[in-house]
């Protein structure tokens, strides 16, 4: 009896570790990244939640910090919408590294204060700019914190919300649910 419980219990810990294992060599499988390029921190959020979404499939990090691609075999570009354009840290990455990531490039975000045909006018722009138009793209609202902003900024927006005669207040359009499903969304088009 004691050699059959010991039995089963190394049976069950064998078929634990051998499901485990696999799980780990499927998502060890594909390395990426996810880039970004923010200027006041709602585009680096919500690459964050993004990777969440992944459940640890994509290294997030600064369009800085972004020199070596070569060991990524997807890379996931977002880059937050000033003035109409994307990030223009974005725009000398793309530039320096389009032929290299060409291949790359499994999907594109950009976090802005546009909805709708704006916002898709945004994905387009970046998809062009990339080489490349991914199945995979979302825009996703940002935030305004006006303690953050430079002087500049803050003078070009004050000066815009007072011609549209809108209120110049902070505001938080983020959202970790559409950010964490884009990332499994990602995952599982990895994943066919």
């Amino acid at each position: 009896m004691k050699i059959r419980v010991v039995f089963c219990v190394i049976a069950a810990a064998a078929f634990l570790l051998v499901f485990v294992t696999g799980i780990n060599c499927m998502n060890k499988g594909k390395k990426g990244a996810i880039i970004y390029a923010s200027r006041y921190g709602s585009t680096a959020q919500t690459a964050e939640w993004i990777a969440e979404g992944m459940e640890g499939m994509a290294e997030v990090m600064p369009v800085s910090e972004a020199a070596d691609l070569s060991s990524y075999d997807f890379v996931i570009l977002g880059s937050g919408i000033y003035g109409g354009q994307f990030h223009k840290d974005m725009r000398a990455f793309l530039e320096e590294k389009k032929e290299e990531l060409s291949q790359k490039i499994t999907a594109i975000f950009v976090v802005c204060g546009a909805s709708g045909s704006y916002a898709q006018g945004y994905l387009d722009m970046f998809a062009e700019e990339s080489g490349t138009t991914p199945s995979l793209m979302k825009a996703f609202g940002g935030w305004l914190k006006k303690e953050l902003l430079s002087s500049e900024d803050f003078k070009i927006l004050e000066s815009y919300y007072k011609s549209t005669n809108s209120p110049f207040e902070n505001y938080d359009h983020t959202d970790k649910a559409k950010a964490l499903e884009f990332g499994r969304e990602i995952k599982n088009k990895l994943s066919e």
